[in-house]
């Protein structure tokens, strides 16, 4: 299944987001931190702690960059394992340190850190980064504090540069939510874009096809009122009270296609039931099933051959509408005479009928799976 261009457009901004936080916390590990690393290794009195955590943290960053590579998403506890480990490894680094050293080139991974929590904490709360930042300056405070002190000036730098530091990285990551909200307004706007593009192209196939049929509805109204008005066509003749009937029908499913009804077909049902009513035929309806989204074409298509028996019927007629899974099946059972019922020229509609006597049993069936070009919503 195809994505959408909206779900496109969110998912290559969040990549696109993610690469760039890893290309930055690629760049200060490997050419800030690791230089520095290898210029005070021997100041260090375990050398091979250092390394071993240095290591690690490069592990890290490539199996979240081959994550990325791959495509793949991230497990859902990724971010916060991860964090854990990185907050860890750079508790233990800093572990042999003396106060003084807190302060300089030693203590290496007071430069990533902050970029670990950006990296893995991408796409969530802008608070919860600034917590873990804040948690991790907080166990460096506390190891700072069994080292003893530092002096005035000392504490006053190392509290500047752990704002500048801390500060730029909370940027950083409110830089990509920010960028992640104008993706989501951007999913908004295009599929609020597309909705009315579907709507606009509904509504004009829609009045293309009532135009349609007020023109066909010309051929037959027309003749039928200059015949009545000549005096060619007997008003209590019973063929031509059938005739009016009918397209009195017809007029009035015209119209009420104009309403906006959430069940088309029972919104044409209706108003060829309360035409016919108006003539004295006793009409009782009965639907099954939930609502299908039909296309008032479609719907039409099921009603015509109903409203021609609707308007011949005589005494009492019961229409029937049962709406399954795979088929729609409307049927009428009245007292009506022979009728010429013209198969509807929809793919997928099937007329069938039968006499016994003076009663008449029609149905109207439509396949839903037949024909997918008439599954447009009306």
């Amino acid at each position: 299944m195809s994505e959408s261009p909206d779900d496109q457009i969110g998912d290559d901004l969040r990549d696109r987001m993610r690469i760039a936080a890893l290309i930055i916390l690629a760049v200060v590990h490997c050419g800030l931190v690791f230089p520095a690393l290898l210029a005070n290794l021997s100041s260090y009195r375990f050398p091979a702690v250092q390394l071993v955590v240095f290591g690690s943290l490069s592990l890290i960053i490539i199996m979240d960059a081959l994550l990325e590579v791959a495509g793949r998403p991230r497990p859902r506890s990724w971010g916060v394992a991860w964090t854990v480990c990185v907050v860890l490894l750079s508790a233990t680094a800093s572990s042999e340190l003396f106060a003084e050293q807190f302060f300089g080139t030693l203590h290496w991974t007071h430069l990533e850190v902050g970029w670990f929590v950006v990296v893995l904490f991408l796409g969530r709360k802008l608070s919860m980064t600034a917590i873990v930042i804040a948690c991790y300056l907080a166990i460096t405070l506390l190891q700072l504090m069994t080292k003893g002190l530092p002096s005035r000036v000392e504490g006053a730098g190392m509290m500047i540069s752990a704002l500048i530091v801390s500060a730029f990285q909370i940027a950083t990551a409110a830089m990509a939510n920010q960028v992640r909200d104008y993706a989501a307004a951007a999913k908004r706007a295009m599929r609020d874009q597309e909705r009315l593009r579907t709507e606009a192209t509904v509504l004009a196939q829609m009045e293309a096809e009532r135009r349609k049929r007020y023109r066909e509805l010309r051929t037959t109204i027309v003749p039928l009122l200059r015949g009545l008005a000549d005096g060619s066509l007997s008003a209590r003749d019973e063929a031509t009270r059938r005739r009016c009937a009918t397209e009195a029908a017809r007029v009035r499913r015209l119209l009420v296609e104009r309403d906006q009804a959430s069940d088309a077909l029972a919104h044409e049902l209706h108003a060829c039931i309360d035409a016919a009513e108006r003539s004295g035929v006793d009409t009782q309806l009965a639907i099954r099933g939930a609502p299908a989204n039909l296309p008032w074409r479609i719907a039409s298509a099921l009603t015509e051959p109903v409203a021609k028996v609707l308007a011949a019927a005589r005494g009492s007629a019961r229409v029937t509408v049962v709406r399954g899974d795979d088929s729609i099946r409307v049927s009428i059972v009245a007292d009506a005479p022979r009728l010429h019922i013209p198969r509807p020229d929809v793919r997928g509609v099937g007329v069938s009928t039968l006499y016994r006597g003076q009663r008449l049993w029609l149905e109207v069936a439509y396949e839903l799976q037949s024909s997918s070009s008439e599954t447009i919503p009306s």
